[in-house]
């Protein structure tokens, strides 16, 4: 309940009398809800969890007994209604970037009471992970980190791409994923400059550069993993960029503190890529949050002046992709300290890893 309380105060402070909270994610978030089809309508004097007749048992096993349970019959939109009609509340705010346009009019349209688009109240707490999160998201993170090291014996000239996202797959469900975080990428040889190029039917050949970008999900929380290998000798060329990718990294993850701007850090990891000339082909975000989801706010950006917190977990991921010839991608996931943050991806990347074949 500490979570729905802080969201109570923030509604307090921004005289909201009612919320009515609808992603999935930000339910769980606040009350440990696991399943689907349901919702929280929050007020200052009571919590309601409105679900359907499949998930009364689960509500009853999974939720605080101080929050109120009800059974919709006829839909979700409806029954939070109904509630905000006997509860006589007259304005509610409810998350309008989750709901489609025509969800959010049809929810305007039912509900007797003011509404007001409430959108960030929710993802700005999730920013800051507890120590429960921080153990579950580790947890996740170890299974990728076994994961890469059980690929490395797998991969060899005449797999498929396809072959070798599928092994990752399965091992990480071997070992304890619940599923994957993400569609896992696996980009090889001139197809390794698709920044996100999803496994195909490529065959991986001898001097390919291969990206593997992966992530576990453990009690609900993720983890986001990217190495870049080869098999057999790489083309030189990529030998060289991989040293600058892994420099600026590793310049991210020296930099990154509580307190410090989103922009600043941005910088920091693009300086070495703009002293060699080739930040042009660094083209995608330099990291951003992990948590309930892939992507998290807040993100790495140039533009944004928002302040890194203590206890966020973010992903440092420069890359650069060169048309023609291929890419390199090394992303880690780190624990924002207030001097010194935590990587807590182990898999090794200090060594552009080659994986050794003879004839």
């Amino acid at each position: 309940m500490e979570r729905i309380t802080r969201l109570l105060d923030k509604m307090k402070e921004e005289g909201l009398p009612a919320l009515y909270v609808s992603n999935p994610k930000n339910v769980r978030y606040l009350c440990g809800f696991t399943g689907e089809d349901s919702c929280l309508l929050l007020t200052p004097d009571m919590v309601f969890f409105i679900t359907d007749s499949r998930y009364v048992e689960q509500a009853a096993e999974e939720l605080d007994s101080r929050i109120q349970r009800i059974c919709w019959t006829r839909s979700l939109p409806d029954e939070a209604a109904e509630l905000v009609r006997k509860q006589g509340i007259a304005e509610i705010g409810f998350e309008g970037g989750h709901l489609s346009y025509s969800d959010g009019e049809l929810f305007r349209t039912v509900v007797p009471a003011k509404t007001r688009v409430v959108d960030g109240w929710i993802e700005e707490l999730r920013a800051v992970k507890d120590e429960s999160e921080i153990r579950k998201i580790v947890e996740a993170v170890k299974i990728a980190d076994q994961t890469f090291m059980h690929i490395l014996n797998f991969i060899r000239p005449g797999v498929s791409e396809k072959q070798v996202a599928n092994e990752m797959e399965y091992f990480m469900k071997k070992i304890g994923s619940e599923k994957t975080s993400f569609e896992t990428i696996v980009a090889s040889g001139v197809r390794s400059s698709y920044p996100h190029g999803e496994a195909s039917d490529k065959i991986i050949e001898l001097g390919d550069t291969v990206i593997l970008d992966f992530g576990a999900t453990y009690q609900g929380y993720v983890s986001d993993i990217t190495r870049t290998i080869a098999v057999g000798e790489p083309n030189p060329k990529l030998t060289e960029i991989y040293g600058w990718v892994l420099e600026a990294g590793q310049a991210g993850i020296g930099a990154i503190r509580g307190g410090m701007k989103s922009k600043e850090l941005d910088a920091i990891i693009r300086n070495p890529l703009i002293r060699e000339q080739v930040n042009e082909y660094f083209n995608h975000g330099a990291g951003h949050s992990i948590g309930l989801d892939i992507h998290e706010a807040p993100y790495i950006s140039y533009r944004s002046d928002y302040e890194f917190r203590e206890h966020a977990v973010m992903t440092i991921e420069p890359g650069l992709y060169l048309p023609g010839i291929g890419g390199i991608r090394i992303e880690d996931d780190v624990l924002v300290g207030k001097e010194i943050s935590r990587v807590l991806t182990k898999s090794p990347k200090q060594d552009f890893i080659v994986l050794p074949f003879y004839d």
